[in-house]
Parts: structure tokens; C-alpha cells; sequence
């Protein structure tokens, strides 16, 4: 029998059985939006998570940090204990020396108690904020900065994240009532800060106090979260100009190994652990965690799916028991055991097929619905998506293929009794 006029009899026989088959669909239907919506909610908070919270690197760059244990609630460094070195001015240069190493860029802690005052010109009257403050070198960000971030003689040059501007807009300023703000309105924005005292700080780590005018030049990637980042060059004339002898020595919070290329990342790790230093794998972690948490997640769509499966099973047996006679006619008159297989398994993969594109239709208008939801009774908070959901279209595909396959296993059983069945015997209780 040809394959055309086995799809024609599934067909047939699928509209004869309307009522049954859509039943089956359905539970077909919502095996495939529950698997698409929990796997699609896992790829849209990992986008999130990776891009906005983490900032996982380019694949050419890896952060060298001090080696800490993790005791859950806080880190403990253990390079005092194991005798490793510290990041500093010794430690980056062994780590230029590194094969495979193009770049070693430091991030230097800039330790002084700061503070930022001003914005009449943007708030109305004169704001009041403690300070963090970290330094690199001009060569790193200055591509997203722009030529102003260079050490200047009569200002300090900054950049920050856009993580900063991001926490602002959601969390502080509904809470001030101060508008929000953007990287283009801040570019060229100018403060004073306050140097030697600070409310957290006092005035440790300072050996005297004054002010020094500050403008922000642009946004980078690599600016200080929650801060600001200064040319290192500037740090080192502030450092110099108001810190004490402790806060004027050297030591980096992280460095950051540009490779030659991506191929040389494996034993660049290699050699940056020989030295007693660790590889920043907070990116790769969360990942790794978030999928974890996905695919767990997601055996909650198979398991509808595997239930979608059985209950093809049953009523599949069920209907081969109502048409035993219909089934020896066809054997009687030329088709062979395979073929009946063969209309027994199309029919599941119809059933399949059209329940996975509903299902896929209705996890698109859940996830519609949810963000929408989200929208009106959420509140903004830092980094809320405009969607909670990414739906790529080989996820769209793997669906409908899960849903063909749990359609097509469910039926595979009743198949094989199909085309096994006794034709004399069919005929007989026929």
C-alpha cells in the first residue's frame, strides 16, 4: 500500500473518531504549552540573569581573582592562609608573562572614604551619596567611553554601569521622586566629590580632606556596578593627593587576561591556578544552575506528555477493538501487517503534530498573557524584562517534535497488536 493512501486511511479514520481524537490532542496540547512556557521562562530569565545581572565576559577574557572558600552566607580568602600571592603589581606582571596572554588589564580598589554631591541642574537642589570607586586602565573601556577618558589636570574623568543607571531608575528614584535617567543624560554630567570623609567610612584610610570637580564621560561594561571607575592614572594622583600609606599601596580586586585567542582560555586557566589564583566562574556557574533548574522543571511538561502518550495508548486499543472487522477487510483484501502498523502510527503522529502546534499557540499566548500581567500589577524593579519569556524557533520545533514522538510511542504498542492480529480470528469475532 503506498504511503499516500495510508495517510488518506489514518485521516479517514481520525475524522470518523473525531470526539476521541480531539480529546487525545488536547492532552497532547497541554503536555507541549507546559513544556514550552517552563522552558521558555528558563531561557528568558537566564537571558536576563547572564546579560543584565552577571555580565558573563566575551570568550577571549577571563577574570583572575584572589582564591576565597565559600561558606554560603560570605567568602573567605585564603591567601593569607596558603601563603598565595596577592593581586598585585608583582602578580600582573607574572601574569603577562603567561603563554597565550595578550593583555593583562588590573582593576585597582581605589580604598578612600568619598562622597558625591550636586545635581541642582537635574534633581532641583543639591544631592549627598557615599562613594565607591575603582580604576583601570584607559585602554580597556575607552572604546565604549570615548578619547575624554584620559587622567585630566583640573577633573576626574568617570564612567559607570549601566547596571547603576538601571538600579536608579527602578528602585531610587520612584522613591526620591526624581526623574529618571539615561546614559545620554548623564554623559557630561558634573559633581563634586568630597574626599577624606564619607557616613559609612568616617575617615579611615585618608590623611587629609578636599574636593575635586568630576564629570561622567560615557557608560562601560566594565565600570564599577555599583560606583564609579576612574583612569587608573587618576587613582594613583588621588591615592597620592589624599590617602594615608596603607590606602597607596597597590592591591587589585580583579585582573582581567585578554587571549591571543579563545583557544588559549583552557590552559591560560590552567596556569592562572598553578599560581594559586582562581578564574571568576560566577557566569558559567549561574548558567549551569539555571539550566539544572530548567530541565527539572520541564519533566513537569514531559510528564503531561508521557500521560498524553498513555491515554493515545488506551484509546487507541480501545478503537482497535471497535474495528477488528474493519481491520481483517483491509488485510483481506491485499494490505499487508506493516500497512495497518503504518495507519495505526500516522494516526498518532496526526494527533500529534496538530496537538503540538496548538499547544506551541497557547504557550505563546500564556507567555503573552503572563507579561502582561507582569506589566500592570508588578512593580519596576532593577533589570524587569519586557518579557519573562524567549521562545527561539528551534524551541518551537523541538516542541512539536516532542509532541509528535509521545503521540507516536503511545501508539506504537497498539501498532504492533494491529499488525499482529489473527485475520481468521479478526473475521470470526468480527
Amino acid at each position: 500500500m503506498k504511503l499516500t493512501n495510508v495517510a488518506v486511511l489514518a485521516w479517514d479514520d481520525l475524522w470518523a473518531a473525531r470526539a476521541r481524537g480531539t480529546v487525545s490532542a488536547l492532552g497532547i496540547a497541554l503536555g507541549v504549552a507546559v513544556l514550552t512556557l517552563v522552558v521558555g521562562l528558563g531561557l528568558g530569565i537566564r537571558e536576563v540573569v547572564l546579560k543584565e545581572v552577571v555580565r558573563a565576559l566575551p570568550v577571549d577574557l577571563i577574570e583572575v581573582v584572589p582564591r576565597t572558600v565559600d561558606l554560603g552566607l560570605f567568602r573567605v580568602g585564603t591567601g593569607a592562609l596558603f601563603g598565595a600571592a596577592p593581586l598585585d603589581a608583582a602578580t600582573l606582571e607574572r601574569l603577562r608573562l603567561v603563554p597565550g596572554v595578550a593583555v593583562a588589564y588590573p582593576k585597582l580598589e581605589v580604598k578612600l572614604p568619598m562622597g558625591a554631591r550636586g545635581g541642582a541642574r537635574i534633581f532641583g537642589h543639591d544631592l549627598y551619596t557615599d562613594l565607591f570607586m575603582t580604576a583601570v586602565p584607559v585602554e580597556l573601556v575607552q572604546a565604549e567611553s570615548g578619547p575624554d577618558f584620559v587622567d585630566q589636570a583640573g577633573w576626574v574623568p568617570i564612567v559607570i554601569s549601566d547596571q547603576l543607571i538601571e538600579v536608579y531608575n527602578a528602585s531610587v528614584a520612584p522613591s526620591l521622586g526624581t526623574p529618571k535617567l539615561g546614559s545620554e543624560t548623564l554623559k557630561g554630567f558634573e559633581f563634586e566629590m568630597v574626599f577624606g570623609r564619607s557616613l559609612m567610612l568616617g575617615n579611615r584610610g585618608a590623611r587629609r580632606t578636599g574636593l575635586e570637580r568630576a564629570r561622567i564621560v560615557g557608560v562601560s561594561k566594565f565600570a564599577m556596578r555599583l560606583g564609579c571607575t576612574v583612569p587608573l592614572e587618576t587613582a594613583r594622583r588621588l591615592l597620592a593627593t589624599y590617602g594615608d600609606e596603607e590606602a597607596q599601596q597597590e592591591h587589585y580586586t580583579s585582573i582581567l587576561l585578554r587571549a591571543a585567542s579563545a583557544a588559549d582560555v583552557p590552559h591560560i586557566t590552567e596556569a592562572v591556578r598553578g599560581q594559586g589564583l582562581a578564574v571568576d566562574e560566577t557566569a558559567a556557574r549561574t548558567s549551569d544552575l539555571m539550566v539544572a533548574a530548567t530541565l527539572l522543571a520541564s519533566l513537569v511538561g514531559l510528564l503531561v506528555l508521557a500521560l498524553a502518550g498513555l491515554n493515545i495508548a488506551h484509546s487507541f486499543f480501545a478503537s482497535l477493538s471497535e474495528r477488528r472487522r474493519e481491520l481483517a477487510v483491509l488485510r483481506a483484501v491485499g494490505a499487508k501487517r506493516l500497512d495497518l502498523g503504518l495507519i495505526v502510527l500516522a494516526q498518532a503522529a496526526i494527533l500529534g503534530l496538530f496537538g503540538g502546534m496548538l499547544g506551541v499557540v497557547l504557550a505563546h499566548v500564556g507567555a503573552w498573557m503572563i507579561d502582561q500581567a507582569a506589566r500592570i500589577f508588578l512593580p519596576n524593579f532593577p533589570f524587569k524584562p519586557e518579557s519573562f519569556f524567549l521562545v527561539p524557533m528551534w524551541l518551537n520545533g523541538a516542541a512539536l517534535f516532542a509532541a509528535t514522538l509521545a503521540a507516536v510511542l503511545g501508539a506504537l504498542w497498539p501498532a504492533v497488536r494491529a499488525a499482529r492480529a489473527s485475520l481468521a480470528r479478526s473475521l470470526a469475532e468480527g
